[in-house]
């Protein structure tokens, strides 16, 4: 006679209580988890938009403080292609 190829799970009522307790707490931690992040999005996304909206209408508010100049010091010299052909070459030293 062939035996039955099903699986068959033999718990107790300590098992199941078990089960139903730690299946429980894994939804309520889950929902808990699910209700903060629902009411953080809530929160943060006016306060997103309402910042958006304000930096797009009113740029003036981007800049805070005069800002400091770049200056590049530095020796320049105006080169006039006709000056480099005229000058002599250096002698190379013997």
């Amino acid at each position: 006679m062939p035996q039955p190829m099903g699986f068959r799970v033999r718990m107790g009522w300590g098992g199941w209580l078990t089960l139903v307790i730690v299946l429980g707490l894994v939804f309520a931690v889950a929902a808990v988890v699910a209700m903060l992040l629902l009411g953080l999005f809530v929160v943060l996304l006016p306060v997103a938009l309402v910042s958006a909206l304000l930096l797009y209408l009113f740029p003036s508010l981007r800049n805070r403080g005069p800002r400091e100049p770049d200056i590049i010091d530095g020796e320049y010299r105006i080169v006039d292609p006709h000056q480099i052909e005229d000058e002599q070459q250096p002698r190379e030293r013997r």
